[in-house]
């Protein structure tokens, strides 16, 4: 397993309706994803989200390996504001 590249992967996917009561209207929905490698089943995890569950933001389980992300029907309003962060080269000191 240390030796291997992952030279792919399978992913799952879900979505959870949300409701109040069984039956009730839906209030939110949530999309489960996790990654693995194909080639040797390592799970990957997700790098940034708090570990919990929330209907307004990102959020990953205990192993970081699953995330659970608020969706919504219909498309986003455009941002005011959009950031793009580049990562340094290997090496380079901060």
């Amino acid at each position: 397993m240390d030796d291997c590249i992952h030279p792919d992967f399978r992913a799952t996917f879900a979505v959870a309706r949300i409701s109040d009561q069984e039956g009730g209207p839906v209030r939110h929905f949530v999309a489960e994803v996790t990654f693995a490698c194909s080639a040797c089943g390592l799970p990957f995890h997700f790098i940034g989200p708090s570990a919990g569950v929330s209907f307004t933001k990102p959020t990953v389980d205990v192993a970081g390996t699953t995330l659970h992300a608020p969706i919504a029907p219909g498309e986003a309003p455009i941002p005011s504001r959009i950031t793009f962060e580049v990562p340094r080269p290997a090496g380079e000191a901060s």
